[in-house]
């Protein structure tokens, strides 16, 4: 027999939640999860403590986090004073305050199917509980071993890569963070599609440096080996078992939208779009299309039934009064210092791009389905980019890793060389202190680029500025590989080598630039939109 389910949870133990809740619907359950119930523009409190009045079965995911968490302590307060069936579902083991000792139970820190059999039957037909709710010991599903495994495995293999910073940085320290769930997966799914490529990339320098042994072994490893276990592992952390194990930075982005409107000519309801300067034209598209669906625009706010409030670091309070007016918060961009007044009504997120206008516009005068429409899954209060927002920073991250990387990896082949007798040339003092000047440069300029992207603010946050200093980074590079084939050169001349090529690997940042513009340049054409209003209109 069906069952309206509520569920009480941290954001924390979201990747669980989802699947859990999928499979519920899958066997019939109406359940109640916030970020695909809850009505935006109505205060989200009152409608937790209605979902949980309209419950037949409250599950509580048993967590350190949702135990420490306050929201969670007020729902199953809530549940206890209405004197409603609770099943504690045992993520991992915590200390649990006496009042929630005596309910029934399930565990799912092992087998997730298992667990989830015995949660249907138990929903089904409660049963009193022979055994105590376990409050101690440790259990993790075979495939998380596995990972960790890999990614030890892994981390071995990536040691060849060092001079890249990125690898090391994300994949030695990987183990752990799969142990602790705290790990960032789009991070790690950069660095190990890149890790093949190190490999290859060492390789091409083995043979213009003539050199066997070690490092064509290591190419050997690292192809054989390194290569396959990077995509394994890439494959498993992409799994169920894994998504449903990390926190919410460890978990895919992933939209709800189990519910698809068709009423092309909704009930006009008059709308003001109250916004920060530096979002107008979020505002634009979004005006645009409710006046494309008959909805009127209100000459200022006090006149419009609903107000839409664009909340960024730029804006995080309004004048529309809540109490007279229908106020939808649309959160623009990552902040958390929204006022009182507005985090308490449900918002409408938009930090991982401008989509579904025609949905808001359409279902503008039926609110309680706007989030069965757009609801995506909560990623707590983590930095949230668009797509192409955030490809450009990992592109930006990237050219600094490979001229950081390329300039260390040529000083080590430098130190290899009788560097006094180096020093003593005027013409290699002059070109190397004419390199370093050129990376600072460039690694100056990143920095004041990337800062630019994440803050939507200073001389670089608009398109054609942001444009012209990408232009400005790719001239660098382009200079740093003509400064070190001049070392090289020179290195050739003082010492009367036949060949040296070491000086090649200073042309990773400019081939980086190349290749990684033009794959930029087609996925920014397909997003056009997303990179339009994020960045500042132009001055």
């Amino acid at each position: 027999m069906a069952k309206n389910i509520f569920v009480s949870y941290s954001r924390r133990e979201i990747g669980f939640v989802d699947s859990l809740v999928d499979k519920l619907e899958d066997n019939g359950h109406q359940v109640w999860l916030d970020y695909r119930s809850l009505i935006p523009g109505t205060p989200w409190l009152d409608q937790i403590h209605k979902g949980i009045g309209a419950a037949d079965v409250i599950l509580l995911v048993v967590s350190k986090a949702s135990l420490a968490s306050q929201n969670v302590e007020v729902e199953w307060r809530s549940v206890l004073e209405q004197k409603k069936r609770i099943i504690l579902l045992v993520f991992e083991v915590v200390d649990l305050p006496s009042e929630l000792e005596r309910y029934e139970w399930v565990d799912f820190r092992g087998s997730f199917k298992a667990g989830l059999l015995e949660l249907l039957s138990q929903i089904e037909k409660p049963i009193v509980e022979e055994h105590s709710v376990p409050q101690t010991g440790f259990k993790m599903p075979g495939v998380v071993w596995i990972a960790l495994l890999l990614s030890a495995a892994v981390a071995i293999l990536s040691l060849p890569g060092f001079w890249t910073l990125l690898i090391p940085w994300v994949l030695i320290p990987l183990p752990y963070r799969i142990f602790k769930r705290n790990y960032n997966f789009l991070q790690v799914q950069a660095a190990l599609i890149f890790l093949p490529i190190t490999y290859v990339i060492n390789a091409a320098i083995a043979n213009w440096d003539g050199v066997g042994g070690l490092q064509e072994t290591l190419f050997i490893l690292g192809v054989l080996l390194g290569a396959p276990l990077a995509i394994i592992l890439l494959f498993v952390l992409r799994s169920s078992a894994l998504q449903r194990w990390g926190k919410e930075q460890a978990t895919l982005p992933r939209f709800a939208n189990p519910y698809t409107p068709n009423n092309p000519n909704p009930k006009p309801i008059s709308f003001y779009i109250d916004h920060a300067p530096q979002d107008l034209k979020i505002a634009q598209m979004l005006a645009t299309t409710l006046e494309k669906y008959g909805h009127p625009k209100a000459a200022n706010m006090q006149d419009a039934r609903t107000v839409f409030v664009m909340l960024s670091r730029f804006k995080n309070d309004s004048e529309a009064d809540s109490e007279k007016q229908v106020v939808f918060p649309v959160i623009v961009q990552t902040t958390d210092n929204i006022s009182p007044k507005l985090s308490k009504v449900q918002w409408i997120d938009m930090r991982g791009g401008v989509r579904r206008l025609d949905a808001i516009a359409q279902l503008l005068p039926e609110p309680e389905k706007l989030l069965k429409a757009l609801g995506n899954r909560p990623r707590g209060a983590m930095l949230v980019l668009p797509a192409p927002v955030a490809a450009m920073q990992f592109f930006l991250t990237l050219l600094g890793v490979f001229a950081v990387g390329s300039f260390f990896k040529f000083a080590l082949t430098l130190f290899t060389l009788n560097l006094p007798d180096l020093l003593k040339d005027s013409s290699f003092v002059v070109v190397s202190i004419l390199f370093i000047f050129d990376l600072v440069l460039m690694l100056a300029l990143l920095f004041k680029m990337n800062q630019a992207l994440l803050q939507r603010e200073g001389r670089l946050a608009t398109f054609k500025n942001f444009t012209w200093a990408l232009m400005g980074v790719g001239v660098l590079a382009f200079i740093q590989t003509l400064l070190g084939l001049s070392t090289d050169n020179i290195i050739i001349r003082l010492t009367g080598a036949e060949s040296s090529a070491s000086g090649m690997v200073t042309a990773f940042p400019t081939l980086a630039f190349i290749f990684g513009g033009i794959i930029m340049a087609v996925f920014l054409g397909v997003r056009y939109r997303d990179v339009q209003s994020w960045f500042s209109p132009s001055k």
